[in-house]
This record gives C-alpha cells, structure tokens and sequence, in this order.
C-alpha cells in the first residue's frame, strides 16, 4: 500500500507507519507466530510437472459487490499463476478454469488439490466398483482421468503451500490495490 501511495499520490509513508494504522483503524490484523514448518517438499523441475489448483472464498470487493471465489493455478516448478473469478467453487467453475489455464499453458501431467468435494468424492463404493477395484472418483477426476492426469489430494492445506502462500499475498494486495 506504501508503494501504491508513493506511485499513485506521491505521498511517501513508512511501511511500519501504515501498517500501525491500518492495525489501529481494524483494515488489518497484527502479525500472528508462525508455528514451525513441516518439512519442505522439493519443487518440480519443470513447468507442467504438476500444478497446484484450489479455491479462495475472501470478501474480494469488500461489500460492493457479490462474494467471489478466486479460483487459482499455480505452477510448482516456475511459480507462474492463473487465476480468475467465480460466484461459487464447484465443479462447473474447477473444469471451466482448469480449461483455461490449459488453453493459456498446455496441460499437466499432475494436478494438486484439496479434498474438497468438487474434487474427490465422498461417495461409498458400489458392489459394481468393489467387484471391478474402483473407487468412486467426482466429476473433476474423471475429466482428469480422460485427459490423462494425475491427480493428488492433498492431505492439509498447508501441503498446497505455494497456492495457499499465493491466496495470503493476492487477499492483501488485490484488495488494497
């Protein structure tokens, strides 16, 4: 937000200032301790290795608008993002984005998700599946499956770290931006 006065206004604030005030007038909240970390999992090697993708539900126009969910791709190995906004996060918006960033980067040989019920499926087996070893998959697996895929689920959000580190930096500078 300095940056942003600096550029735009001319005005030059130091960053501990405003971030006092904006603590003060409740836009932002105190720093919290950060508890330690798991053990890092090494990145890809290349762009297209895998990319991590998920939903991020935030008040993105502060009350001026409707509630938004900003779906986002986030290349493992290079960093490189996509994203764009839906009203809801459901399988409709996951294949829709999923199909653009394809369009825009080609496609994946593996995608990490959640456990989110767009993306896997809660469904018991079938005597039809447990007789042919399948489990049941959601719609958004089985579109992965036919584009030949693979798909992880990720067991917390804080193994999607790089697309949850992405939400954190987009929900604070989107919005003050």
């Amino acid at each position: 937000l300095s940056e942003k006065l600096f550029e735009q206004e001319d005005i030059k604030i130091s960053d501990e200032t405003l971030r006092k005030w904006l603590i003060e007038n409740g836009v932002c909240q105190k720093g919290h301790k950060r508890k330690a970390h798991r053990q890092w999992r090494e990145r890809k090697h290349h762009f297209g290795e895998m990319v991590q993708m998920d939903g991020s539900h935030h008040n993105w126009l502060e009350g001026r608008g409707p509630e938004l969910v900003l779906m986002g791709c986030i290349d493992d190995a290079t960093n490189k993002i996509f994203g764009r906004f839906y009203e809801y996060e459901g399988t409709i918006p996951a294949m829709d984005c999923f199909k653009r960033y394809i369009g825009l980067h080609g496609l994946p040989g593996r995608v990490y998700i959640d456990r989110h019920t767009t993306y896997k499926s809660n469904a018991k087996p079938t005597i039809e599946d447990d007789l042919l070893d399948r489990k049941p998959m959601s719609q958004f697996e089985r579109a992965m499956e036919e584009l030949g895929v693979e798909v992880i689920h990720a067991n917390s959000p804080q193994a999607k770290g790089r697309i949850e580190r992405l939400f954190r930096t987009l929900q604070d500078r989107l919005v003050k931006e």
